[in-house]
């Protein structure tokens, strides 16, 4: 009878921790269909994975195999599967790829942003969260989980630029498109890479390692927009994620929609900041971030308007 009592709890246990990523679209909420949870679960959320694999990870030794992998014409085999289990949205694309890489990093030609100057049309597919007046010193990573930006960017001095401004958050997983467009008209007036880990950023790692967005591997780029300001944009790697690819160089004048950037296989986060007075994020993301939940978007899709 004990025994039962003990494996029903346990059960139970299991059944709670699978609950804890919930996502909001359209006044539905559904749970997240983690990809590789299992190992994701071990990794992070277990004694055996937090005393030993998070070295491998921090190490890359998993993220170099796995790109590996990706690029061999073997990994083609995964792509049917994987769409399928993960009902991975294929409008827009060729669908015809020589290895997982190719389909990972694939490019879309039905990328549209709202005609309107002053709205925010996301720059990527993803899980998106909204923090406003923000404290340099105090941003949200998850609940309960807090982190500095100016550690995220290695410069107190510029991240004080941002305080009581807007933080929009959006969390690529493996099953999104994974390249970032324009949200504006604009120049790039610097760009840097700072080398780091690649830990996960699914919520699962973020409340295990602490302060994981200022250790992971991040792009920093200025932007200049020209309807909501100044703009600092960071995209953060994670894990299976060997690099971020820019398609602009420092000083170009870029225009909304155009292509940006696009990350090599793995999750991926995007973070913007949004001086004060400058976006005005939609009242529903807001709203739902603050009952703790991410938001699904597309690219292009209204985010918020510019404050004139």
């Amino acid at each position: 009878m004990k025994l039962k009592l003990k494996l029903r709890l346990r059960r139970n246990k299991k059944a709670k921790a699978k609950q804890e990523i919930w996502i909001y679209k359209d006044g539905e909420y559904e749970q997240e269909n983690v990809v590789a949870e299992r190992l994701m679960r071990l990794i992070y959320d277990t004694p055996v994975g937090g005393a030993t694999l998070p070295f491998l990870v921090k190490r890359k030794a998993l993220s170099r195999l796995y790109g590996i992998y990706c690029r061999t014409r073997h990994s083609a085999r995964k792509i049917p599967k994987f769409i399928t289990k993960y009902q991975v949205d294929m409008t827009g694309t060729s669908g015809d790829y020589k290895n997982f890489a190719e389909f990972f990093s694939r490019e879309r030609d039905d990328v549209i942003f709202p005609e309107q100057a002053d709205v925010l049309g996301s720059p990527c597919d993803g899980l998106a969260s909204v923090y406003t007046d923000i404290d340099p010193a105090m941003l949200i990573a998850a609940k309960g989980c807090t982190f500095s930006l100016g550690e995220l960017l290695r410069d107190d001095d510029l991240a004080q630029l941002y305080r009581g401004g807007t933080m929009l958050r959006i969390r690529l997983t493996p099953a999104h498109y994974h390249r970032m467009h324009f949200f504006d008209d604009g120049t790039i007036t610097d760009s840097r890479l700072i080398r780091g880990d690649l830990y996960s950023v699914s919520p699962l790692a973020i409340k295990r390692i602490v302060r994981l967005y200022c250790r992971n591997k991040r792009a920093l780029i200025t932007f200049e927009s020209a309807n909501f300001g100044k703009v600092m944009l960071v995209e953060v790697g994670a894990t299976f994620v060997g690099s971020i690819v820019h398609c602009f160089e420092n000083g170009d004048t870029v225009s909304r929609a155009q292509m940006a950037s696009y990350f090599l296989p793995g999750g991926s986060l995007l973070l913007a900041f949004f001086r004060q007075d400058t976006f005005a994020p939609d009242p529903n993301l807001v709203a739902q971030t603050a009952q703790g939940y991410e938001t699904r978007v597309m690219v292009g899709e209204a985010l918020g308007t510019g404050r004139q």
